[in-house]
């Protein structure tokens, strides 16, 4: 119980300011899946069609979710649970440290 308080309190600080705590990574803008080992595999070939390899932003993403039926929100869920999301991904390094503690 104490670690999902833990997850809470740092998620209400945060909310407001979701879209700012992410890092910038780039990695959530291809194509992933995990290996029957449970390994992330990021195909480096096959980024979304509106992602800047240059600055790693998406060139639409005030619209991403209207504009890419691939796009998926980052919520706490997500954060906390999605196989895919690299563990670079500062969504991940800030909510998941919580689950291993």
């Amino acid at each position: 119980m104490k670690t999902f308080r833990l997850i809470l309190k740092e998620y209400m600080k945060r909310r407001k300011n979701w879209d700012d705590l992410c890092n910038r990574c780039g990695l959530c803008c291809y194509a992933r899946s995990v290996s029957s080992a449970g390994n992330i595999i990021i195909d480096y070939n096959a980024p979304c069609e509106h992602f800047d390899k240059k600055t790693n932003l998406c060139r639409v993403f005030e619209e991403r979710f209207k504009k890419c039926n691939h796009c998926g929100r980052v919520n706490l869920y997500c954060a906390l649970f999605n196989p895919t999301l690299p563990p670079e991904c500062a969504y991940f390094k800030t909510f998941r440290v919580w689950l291993h503690k």
